[in-house]
């Protein structure tokens, strides 16, 4: 997955501006980071409420714009040198920006900037550079906070009262594209509630102001200088600006940076299981018709969701009535719990609703980096008469087990995600004892889609959603968001 000066990780991403003056050098080194991530954000009344108490930002100059004296508040962020990188054991952190939101010395910025150095260099525009320590980061939201001793009081990005300005809204982004340090591009409100992928529990802002490699972390403001959002991507298909920038909305940036500081970072809630996509045709298959929703691919063992009673090839609909297509839903359904709460999941099992209370267990907060999600990129084919082949074959194993045997070249089943010497467990929620049977099962079925419950050495239980037609095959192409992508939630 790519993104704006963005590492990969779901590890994270980081951008960082090149000192050497060469124009070519710097491009064809942001080039070769191949990541784009960015990010602005300002603290709001809520969040300067949770900050402690520290003496006023230095008073405007005379004569100064709201975006000059803005960009007072604007840093840049990079590794202190190459030894301080080797010895936190991170050789990928490139940097990015970020901003003050209390005048103390708190700075905001993105998680993928700081990636897992514990101390950075802080650049203002007036050249003064700090020692910054990283005090805090979520990575489910990619937020962090740097920490630097000042001589005195900072200037202070404020956030808006509101991040949702009308359509067309002036915006501007401030930060340090491609080595160009203190940079401010300008652009209009493009949209709201924007996701990255299907996996990343964030609702982000669109704007076209231009965003660049080392843009991450940057604020987003308006043209009074209020902060609505944290500049952090471009589209994961890109690399460089196409006019599409998004930014965390400056309510979400306001809730994540006081338990940062208050405990270096977000103590949440999880269910304990992986989960992948399942549309209506998987669903249907696995007796929900009409339905849609997560398939469990695993449960921690001895974790929340086992303990509640959720099981390998459970359905879930919903948590707390909040429904799930994505694995982003459930992310974002628990975002604001805390360990020990009980939430109320609706599943369907073996075509039959079921309701559970999961008491939560404690959130791996690196699980939900963006990056851990893989797509499949991969175009459809069939024989050379355009006949619909699934290309593959069970065998049974050494012990008795049912396995993928050959499968062909650029065939569905290869196309979908077999691999040989997979183990078959169930079909379509059936469990399968021997070969004739698994492939009686699939190519006699009546539906559009075949749900195949395997077991991968290395990779765990997994579910593949085999088209069973030609034109099924051609409503779900591999390689797009509705390829099912998984995560731990």
């Amino acid at each position: 997955m790519t993104g704006m000066g963005c590492r990969q990780s779901v590890s994270g991403w980081s951008m960082t501006p090149h000192k050497n003056s060469s124009f070519t050098r710097r491009t064809l080194g942001w080039f070769l980071a191949a990541a784009l991530c960015l990010g602005l954000a300002l603290p709001s009344t809520a969040q300067a409420a949770a900050m402690p108490a520290s003496v006023e930002s230095p008073a405007p100059t005379r004569g100064e714009t709201a975006i000059e004296r803005a960009m007072k508040a604007v840093v840049a962020i990079s590794p202190q040198d190459e030894a301080a990188r080797k010895q936190n054991g991170d050789s990928e952190a490139a940097g990015g920006s970020g901003f003050v939101i209390d005048a103390s010395g708190l700075i905001l910025t993105n998680a993928h900037v700081v990636a897992k150095l514990d101390t950075v260099e802080v650049t203002f525009s007036n050249g003064k550079r700090y020692k910054g320590k990283v005090i805090g980061r979520d990575g489910r939201t990619d937020l962090a906070l740097v920490k630097i001793e000042a001589e005195g009081p900072l200037p202070v990005l404020k956030f808006a009262k509101s991040s949702k300005l009308p359509l067309g809204a002036k915006i501007f982004a401030l930060g340090n594209p491609m080595g160009n340090r203190f940079s401010v591009t300008s652009g209009i409100i493009s949209g709201y509630d924007r996701a990255y992928d299907v996996a990343w529990p964030v609702n982000f802002i669109q704007h076209d102001a231009a965003l660049n490699p080392g843009n991450s972390g940057g604020p987003l403001i308006t043209e009074e200088g209020e902060v609505i959002g944290i500049n952090t991507a471009t589209p994961p298909e890109t690399i460089f600006d196409i006019g599409i920038g998004l930014a965390i909305p400056a309510e979400l940036a306001a809730r994540i940076a006081p338990k940062l500081l208050a405990d270096g970072k977000v103590v949440r809630g999880r269910l304990g299981v992986t989960a992948s996509s399942a549309d209506a045709g998987m669903a249907e298959a696995l007796g929900a018709p009409g339905k849609s929703g997560l398939i469990v691919d695993a449960v921690s063992k001895g974790g929340a969701a086992e303990r509640a009673g959720l099981k390998i090839g459970d359905l879930l609909l919903s948590v707390e009535g909040r429904r799930l297509e994505v694995v982003r839903d459930l992310s974002m359904a628990l975002i604001d719990t805390r360990p020990g709460e009980r939430v109320k999941v609706q599943v369907i099992r073996d075509g039959k609703p079921v309701e559970l209370a999961v008491a939560l267990e404690s959130d791996d907060d690196t699980a939900g980096e963006r990056g851990k999600v893989a797509a499949l990129s991969m175009d459809l084919g069939g024989d050379a008469q355009g006949g619909f082949v699934l290309g593959f074959e069970f065998k049974t194993g050494p012990t008795g087990k049912v396995l993928v045997g050959k499968v062909e070249e650029a065939s569905i089943g290869q196309m979908y995600g077999l691999y040989e010497g997979d183990e078959l467990l169930a079909v379509d929620g059936v469990a399968m004892r021997d070969p004739a049977a698994a492939m009686a099962a699939i190519t006699g079925s009546k539906r559009d889609v075949s749900v195949l419950r395997i077991q991968r050495a290395g990779q765990g239980t997994l579910h593949v959603a085999l088209p069973l037609s030609a034109e099924a095959a051609k409503a779900r192409r591999p390689g797009v968001p509705r390829r099912f992508p998984r995560g731990p939630l």
